[in-house]
């Protein structure tokens, strides 16, 4: 069945001539149809197209250059935790290597303060074994004067007692 766009020219009385087109049939609606397309995107470009373009470009800078940043900020993290670490070991080191040096002086101190208590508890007991010495020779001494008061006191006891029996 034709369509009435199939009959041009044709009147009433005549009778229909039925006109076969092209692949493609240009005619005027198609450049107002172009033209008002083009308008269409000129406006949308300007209104939303544009605009939304410039943003997510914006966004994608200000998002890359947030990106850039934090690699760069994950790095120095990752340097200064190496160097924390290195430090944290040299300090352990040292810890140990002070712990060892005060425990030696430790130990020497030690061992100076033992000597030199022993020898002030030698000096200490020669002084008094010398005192000791001394106060026996002086018994001694004695002794012999009191051995001798008393053997005389004694022969004159005894006498006086063989005189008195006799």
């Amino acid at each position: 069945a034709p369509c009435p766009a199939d009959f041009v020219g044709a009147t009433a009385m005549e009778t229909p001539v039925v006109l076969k087109a092209g692949l493609i049939d240009l005619d005027a609606t198609y450049f107002v149809q172009l033209v008002l397309f083009l308008l269409l995107y000129a406006v949308l470009w300007t209104t939303f197209f544009g605009p939304y373009t410039r943003f997510l470009k914006r966004r994608d800078e200000a998002t890359e250059g947030l990106r850039r940043r934090a690699r760069d900020l994950h790095e120095e993290v990752r340097t200064l935790e190496a160097d924390i670490e290195a430090r944290l070991s040299a300090a352990r080191t040292e810890a140990v290597q002070v712990r060892r040096r005060l425990a030696d002086e430790g130990s020497r101190l030690r061992s100076e303060i033992v000597t030199r208590e022993r020898a002030r508890m030698q000096a200490e007991l020669d002084r008094h074994l010398g005192t000791i010495d001394e106060e026996k020779r002086r018994f001694l001494a004695q002794a012999d004067d009191v051995a001798a008061m008393l053997a005389g006191l004694i022969e004159e006891q005894s006498r006086a007692v063989e005189r008195g029996v006799r």
